[in-house]
Parts: C-alpha cells; sequence; structure tokens
C-alpha cells in the first residue's frame, strides 16, 4: 500500500511540473497559441483557469462565426484581461463589421502600449478613425493596415512614431484629403515601408507621394493600382540613401529615386503588362512602360544582384533598338537571377557559357533548361522538360550592362502535367 502511494505521489508530482511554473512563464507558454487555444486551457485545472488574462500576444481572427457572436467574443476577452502590456494585437475579418468595434479594438491595444499591430476589416457605416493615442506612440514598432474596402479605414494624415520599424499600408488610396507627406515623414526610424494595391486617387491635385525615409533599407511596391491614364503624371519621389532592398510587382508606375543608392544590394522587379483593351493601343502602353522602365534601371545600377522574371524581360524586350542602345553600367553587380512563378529548382550558369550559347543561338529566344548538357539550350526542349525561354537579345544587352557579373542563375518552373 505505501508503495502504491508512493506511486502515485511520484506521478502527481511529475505531471504537475508545468502548473508549478510561475504565471509570467505559463503566459507566455501560451502566447504561442492562437487566442482561442489559449483560452480553452482554462477548462484543464484551477491553475488554468486565469492564466490567459495575462496574454500579451492577442490574435482575433475571424473564422466564420456569425459577425456578433465573434464581436461578443473578442469584448469578453479584452473585458476579463488583465491591464498588462500588449506586445502583438492582431484583428482580422473578411466581413463587414461596425466600425465602432475597431475603434474600440485599437484603442484598447493603443491603451496598453501595443509593439505590434495588425489590422484587417471590412466596415460600416463609416470609416475607422484610428484613435490620436496611437498615431503618436513611441512604443510602436510594427503598424500593418490592411483594408478589406478601400474605405474601411481613414488614412491619417500625418503620424508621429518615432520607433516604428515597419509599416505596411494594403489597399489604400492616397488623395488630397488624406495625404500630405507627413505620414511618412513622422517615422523617423523606418526601415520597412510596404505599399501593396494602393493608388493615387485619380481626381484633385495630388500627383506625387514623397517618401522621405533617411533610414529605410527595404521599399516593396506592390500591385499599384493608379488607373493607365495617370502614368505619365503620377509617380513616387523616393529620398531613402541607406536603402537595402527594392522590391516592386504588378503594374509599372514611375518610382523616382532622388539619390544615389550606395547601399543597395538586391533589386527584385516583378512586372506584368497592362491588360488588353479596345478602348486603347496595347503596344503604345507597351512601347511607354519598357521605356519608363529601362530608365528606371538606369537608376538602379548600383545594385549587386538583380532579381528579373521572365514577364519582365518581356518587357525589356519591347523597347525599341535595344540592341543598338547604349548598355547601362551595373558594375557592382555580381549576378542576375531569373525568377519564375512557381519554381521547382535552378540552374547557375556562367557568364561564359552563357556568351558562347548566344553566339549559336539561331532564334530570338535562348531555351534555358534542367539540363547538364549546356548545348542543348540552344534546341527546342523535350515534352516534359523544366525551362524557360528569354530573348537573346535581352540577355545580350543585360551582360554588356554588368561587366564585373559573374553568374546568371535562372530559376525553373514545375512541369505541367496536362
Amino acid at each position: 500500500m505505501a508503495a502504491r502511494n508512493t506511486k502515485k505521489m511520484r506521478e502527481t508530482s511529475d505531471s504537475d511540473h508545468l502548473s508549478c511554473l510561475p504565471d509570467s512563464i505559463l503566459s507566455h507558454i501560451l502566447s504561442f497559441l492562437d487566442t482561442k487555444s489559449a483560452i480553452r486551457t482554462s477548462v484543464l485545472s484551477k491553475r488554468y483557469a486565469l492564466v490567459w488574462t495575462l496574454l500579451s500576444n492577442l490574435d482575433f481572427k475571424y473564422s466564420g462565426i456569425d459577425i456578433p457572436g465573434f464581436t461578443s467574443y473578442v469584448n469578453h476577452v479584452l473585458d476579463r484581461r488583465e491591464h498588462s502590456i500588449v506586445t502583438r494585437f492582431r484583428l482580422s475579418l473578411h466581413k463587414n463589421v461596425d466600425s465602432s468595434f475597431v475603434e474600440k479594438c485599437i484603442e484598447y491595444a493603443a491603451e496598453h502600449k501595443v509593439q505590434d499591430l495588425r489590422v484587417r476589416v471590412c466596415t460600416k457605416p463609416k470609416s475607422v478613425v484610428l484613435p490620436g493615442l496611437l498615431l503618436n506612440m513611441s512604443c510602436l514598432r510594427i503598424l500593418r493596415l490592411n483594408n478589406g474596402t478601400c474605405w474601411s479605414i481613414e488614412l491619417p494624415k500625418s503620424l508621429a512614431l518615432p520607433n516604428l520599424k515597419v509599416l505596411r499600408l494594403k489597399n489604400f488610396a492616397f488623395s488630397d484629403s488624406n495625404y500630405n507627406g507627413e505620414i511618412f515623414m513622422g517615422c523617423p526610424n523606418l526601415e520597412t515601408l510596404v505599399l501593396n494595391k494602393c493608388w493615387i486617387r485619380p481626381v484633385g491635385e495630388l500627383k506625387v507621394l514623397e517618401v522621405n525615409c533617411l533610414k529605410l533599407k527595404n521599399l516593396e511596391i506592390r500591385y499599384w493600382r493608379s488607373p493607365w491614364r495617370c502614368f505619365d503624371e503620377c509617380m513616387i519621389n523616393v529620398t531613402a540613401p541607406r536603402l537595402d532592398t527594392f522590391r516592386l510587382q504588378g503594374h509599372l508606375l514611375k518610382v523616382n529615386f532622388k539619390e544615389s543608392l550606395v547601399c543597395l544590394e538586391k533589386a527584385s522587379i516583378d512586372l506584368f503588362y497592362p491588360m488588353s483593351c479596345v478602348m486603347v493601343d496595347t503596344w503604345e502602353r507597351k512601347q511607354k512602360m519598357s521605356e519608363t522602365f529601362i530608365s528606371m534601371l538606369g537608376r538602379l545600377c548600383t545594385v549587386k544582384s538583380l532579381f528579373l522574371s521572365t514577364k519582365t524581360t518581356e518587357v525589356l524586350s519591347a523597347v525599341s533598338d535595344l540592341r543598338k542602345r547604349a548598355p547601362l553600367t551595373f558594375d557592382n553587380l555580381r549576378y542576375i537571377r531569373f525568377t519564375a512563378e512557381n519554381k521547382h529548382t535552378e540552374k547557375c550558369i556562367t557568364i561564359n557559357e552563357l556568351t558562347e550559347s548566344l553566339k549559336s543561338a539561331k532564334n530570338d529566344y535562348l531555351i534555358l533548361r534542367d539540363s547538364k548538357d549546356s548545348k542543348s539550350w540552344k534546341t527546342k526542349p523535350k515534352r516534359n522538360t523544366s525551362y524557360v525561354a528569354i530573348r537573346a537579345g535581352v540577355i545580350s544587352y543585360l551582360l554588356d550592362s554588368c561587366p564585373s557579373a559573374e553568374n546568371v542563375i535562372v530559376e525553373l518552373p514545375k512541369v505541367s502535367t496536362d
């Protein structure tokens, strides 16, 4: 009997080691779970009943229940939670919710000195107005605002976030009513700026966004949405002498780098041609887009690694008389990478190998494929072979522009099974 009791006490002691940890460590462990799962641990024992109220990471993602039920759940958590600092706060919904609810959540996060705030909402009947407390926080490090609809969140004209490192804006329209340049200037320590599916509203006086961020290291512009009729007049002026990485994806817009990019390590370009339209001359669009792109490339001449999608090479190929043009000068560039959407593998080719293949190319395209036989690059690929086709004139122009380059890396897509 004594041995049985000793064994039972030992098992109880062993199984209770986790519960013996202090609240701060338990709540830290629970912070790796989503908020709903962390709250469910309260049924394990009395010891866990209130540990979730100490969570520093709050993650509220709409999961398909009715909106009133979701808002009630969020309000319940916020009302019962201990009034400690919130490290990260995420609110993500893809259905309409009352704007006052969203404002209450953001204000709660601001009052609890949030460091990382991520909001993705669709609202009614009006836009969310960000609280003044949030716009002047010294502790905020990351801010991600995602408009479910372009009017869900009202963009503030100015910010005063001295320690903000990352700003991501998605689906925002810049206009005279919500922009005066101070939204970026008020973030003196900003290091990463991502503009995703944003645009300058066609009507109004605003034509230029001024991105003046002296400590900016990473700039990403994805799927810019300004209409084609604004292509000539709308642009982004960038003053970022410490820029390390630049990424442009989607339709081209005019990006004017006002200072030499002496720190630029990587530029990644993935351009799409404007869609065909019976009301416009598609070829004229391609020509204008290509000329603008090659002009912008000249501003990136200090880059050390250049990533170009195969679609981007088609944009370059539309430049009139590309072979007769004086090459650009990328003195620092060590390698070019041709990227693929559905990457399966990659192939490294020396500049000498590629130059020899270009000399004997028999058509406008050079076929680059997953084969150890470099001579086979010039031939038509067999069925079910992974390959990419790039215009020979574009490759020649790029090689002439990169005297210090040593290799070209080609990403090869998965083979279609159709």
